[in-house]
């Protein structure tokens, strides 16, 4: 346990040690600012009724699931898994007295961290803007909800996207693939519904579910026993590809 949480910290130690993660935290908080304030200057210039009735905080939710959150998790991805492997730094972590499966795991679980904290951030501004430039927020408890809940599928597309960057050494290569992949996968579900019923990418926004039809708690268990049921075997493929590796 101790040799998992040491591989855990320097994990998230060289993540939070590369400038461009602290950049795009810094891009999400400065765009969910901009963002209302653009809102603002709608409302209160044209008054543009349908964009009052939106709640910001969970707006911004679902531009970040669908647009931001893929492409910082596959970048953050490639670097930690197909990076290292180009900068021959993974050899290093690999001679260390821990198990290939820690090492896997630790590294999913400092990229989750990350994602979890754009979701603090993108929230805590989302509802700090929505307040001082008075934008419409629905409820609360509703905006609180919402984000926890997305937070599930967002950790499946950190566990998927660990599987993808096993199959390349280099991480442009893996970080191209991911964006390739997740949108033939996406534009595969527009235009079929069994596909779109039954992939994970299609609950990223999972929170709009639950909010606009209500709950059913059969129908959500069944969801969540599939999105959990994608993560195992993401998760269970990607450490059997990452433990035959050579580095």
């Amino acid at each position: 346990m101790d040799s998992l949480r040491a591989s855990i910290i320097n994990e998230l130690r060289k993540l939070f040690l590369k400038k461009k993660t602290t950049v795009f935290l810094s891009i999400m908080a400065i765009m969910s600012f901009l963002t209302a304030f653009f809102m603002s200057t709608i409302q209160s210039r044209l008054v543009f009724v349908a964009v009052s009735s939106i709640s910001y905080p969970l707006l911004l939710l679902t531009i970040f699931t669908n647009v931001f959150l893929p492409l910082f998790v596959f970048m953050t991805t490639s670097d930690l898994f197909s990076g290292e492997i180009a900068d021959k730094t993974l050899k290093l972590v690999l001679t260390m007295p821990i198990s290939r499966f820690k090492i896997y795991i630790s590294k999913i679980i400092a990229i989750s961290v990350y994602v979890v904290l754009n979701f603090f951030i993108i929230f805590l501004i989302s509802m700090l803007s929505a307040r001082v430039l008075n934008i419409n927020v629905t409820s609360i408890s509703n905006e609180v909800f919402g984000y926890l809940v997305d937070i599930i599928p967002a950790l499946i597309l950190v566990i998927f996207a660990a599987f993808i960057t096993q199959f390349f050494k280099s991480g442009s290569t893996a970080l191209i693939s991911c964006i390739f992949i997740f949108i033939a996968v996406k534009a595969l579900s527009l235009f079929n519904t069994i596909v779109s019923n039954n992939i994970f990418t299609t609950y990223l926004n999972w929170y709009s579910l639950w909010l606009s039809s209500g709950i059913n708690l059969l129908r959500e268990l069944n969801l969540l026993l599939l999105v959990l049921s994608y993560g195992i075997i993401f998760f269970t493929a990607g450490y059997y590809l990452f433990d035959k590796k050579e580095v």
